[in-house]
């Protein structure tokens, strides 16, 4: 699932960059833009969270003892 999250944020990357630089003059520009950042923003939000919830479960299993 990670690897499909980073192809998807690829795009939206990919997407940002050529709204800003190679729609200009387009009215959809800025809505393109906003939507491709907002969405890649969401995803590294999500990714942080993701890790977070790991380390606090790598942490605790580590600190069992047999």
């Amino acid at each position: 699932m990670i690897k499909i999250l980073e192809l998807i944020g690829f795009a939206l990357i990919g997407g940002t960059v050529y709204s800003y630089l190679g729609m200009i003059g387009n009215e959809l520009r800025w809505p393109v833009f906003f939507g491709c950042a907002a969405g890649t923003l969401a995803i590294i939000i999500y990714r942080k969270k993701i890790d977070k919830k790991k380390a606090i479960e790598f942490k605790t299993y580590s600190n069992l003892e047999f």
